[in-house]
């Protein structure tokens, strides 16, 4: 206790000595360039963060290089200043205002990161990733690669907001967590070093990228980021192309994910889908001849030429040409009923028809086609391939091919451009159930179309 007591009594004589000897001066120090974000007189950037970020949603966006937002021990680049802006505007047009579309106009103002910090290029890890995108205690999301932003490029804008989608899922399930059952749909699949793993293996295991095998916070992070950057065509064509137990895995995670939307925030998570599409198709329109094929998006295109509205007149002729002639076969009485264009992978055709046979059975006959399709152009030239499988369908077939030889002439003897058909028929193009066509190349206004799903 004396102890204590006589190195506290030296403790206060030496304060009092410090005290005593105090200088006053000015110091010597600009803190301006210390932190370039102690700002004067604001420029013509602040002005535009302030009216579409801080004033409306109380988000401040720092671009001026601090290093104390920014991990220590990395090499990063600060951001350019005539990327900031659009960046943010795509923050803004591709993130924000879809929440604000289908969960009000409040959402993102009562739940929302406070900060965003940008900079120039990435974050480079010792596992030979990189770091796109971090958020800390949902309040701030750091963005990199900002340099290389390019607001007219698809691809750029996807990277950066499937970024933010997935940090702010982080937040949103800060606010309210995930049911714990997600957790089982891949037990067993969840590996620290993801890295060194392919995607096919992650795809076998339920996971929709690498980076989601590393725990279950980030997988249903990647899981609903990349349903909402994807769109419901290409997710369903990845899912698709699938074998039977991944399909399974992945179709429970998306019930996971909207069941949480709608449960925790009554977002119908769908809608949000669309409105994310809605802003990225203003970016770059869908090009449908890009989205046809198993694991690339669409896998059928479904026609009933007796029924939809505005089919072309030759096809049309050419369809009833068919019916006439299959229900005459054999004298049987069979009913063709529609026609499906079944999208395989490479340049796998297969043309589907559904009909009724006499005693009022619904059947299926098949047919394979090579379908070779121009990337720049969109035409296509579909050639019956030579040897077609056995099996029931394809049986079927060699019954009904004499009744369909009219739709197969038609379908071989001519090129065709693969377009929306939206000019003709008004609706939404690039998404599920928008309407497609295949318009010969010698004459347009002679075309099949129909309904384009996966």
């Amino acid at each position: 206790m004396k102890k204590t007591l006589k190195n506290g009594f030296v403790a206060l004589s030496m304060l009092a000595i410090l005290a005593s000897c105090k200088k006053e001066g000015t110091l010597n120090a600009n803190l301006d360039a210390i932190d370039q974000n102690i700002i004067k007189d604001k420029n013509a950037t602040d002005i535009w963060l302030d009216q579409n970020f801080l004033t409306p949603y109380n988000i401040e966006t720092k671009y001026r290089f601090d290093r104390f937002e920014l991990p220590s021990g990395k090499n990063i680049t600060p951001p350019a200043v005539d990327k900031v802006i659009p960046a943010m505007e795509m923050v803004r047009d591709v993130w924000i205002r879809p929440y604000e579309v289908v969960g009000g106009a409040d959402f993102i103002k009562k739940i929302s990161p406070k900060q965003f910090v940008l900079a120039g290029s990435a974050e480079y890890n010792s596992n030979g990733s990189i770091t796109l995108g971090t958020a800390e205690g949902g309040r701030k999301i750091v963005l990199y690669v900002v340099n290389s932003f390019d607001k007219t490029n698809l691809a750029s804008v996807k990277q950066m907001i499937q970024v933010i989608q997935h940090e702010y899922t982080h937040i949103l399930n800060q606010t309210v967590d995930f049911s714990p059952e997600y957790q089982t749909v891949s037990r067993g699949g969840y590996e620290a070093n993801w890295t060194q793993r392919p995607l096919s293996e992650a795809y076998s295991l339920g996971f929709i990228t690498q980076y989601a095998r590393v725990s279950p916070g980030e997988d249903f992070a990647e899981q609903s980021s990349n349903m909402l950057m994807m769109g419901r065509v290409q997710y369903n064509g990845i899912v698709a192309s699938l074998p039977a137990d991944a399909q399974i895995k992945l179709k429970k995670k998306e019930q996971y994910v909207v069941d949480y939307f709608k449960t925790a925030f009554n977002i119908d998570f769908y809608q949000l889908q669309t409105e994310v599409q809605k802003a990225l198709f203003k970016i770059s329109a869908p090009v449908l001849h890009k989205m046809i094929g198993l694991g690339i998006g669409y896998t059928t295109l479904t026609t009933n030429p007796s029924v939809d509205p505005s089919q072309s007149t030759e096809f049309l002729t050419t369809w009833n040409t068919s019916k006439t002639a299959v229900a005459a076969i054999g004298g049987a009485g069979r009913q063709l009923n529609n026609m499906q264009f079944i999208f395989g992978t490479g340049n796998l055709l297969t043309v589907r028809y559904n009909y009724t046979n006499s005693a009022g059975s619904v059947l299926q006959a098949d047919a394979d086609y090579t379908m070779v399709v121009n990337a720049t152009t969109g035409v296509a030239t579909i050639t019956l391939n030579a040897t077609q499988p056995t099996t029931t369908t394809y049986t079927n077939m060699n019954t009904l091919r004499p009744g369909v030889a009219a739709i197969n002439t038609y379908l071989t003897s001519s090129t065709f451009r693969i377009n929306w058909i939206n000019q003709i028929i008004p609706g939404q193009i690039g998404f599920v159930g928008s309407l497609g066509a295949f318009y010969k190349s010698t004459n347009a206004n002679s075309y099949i179309y129909g309904v384009m799903g996966n």
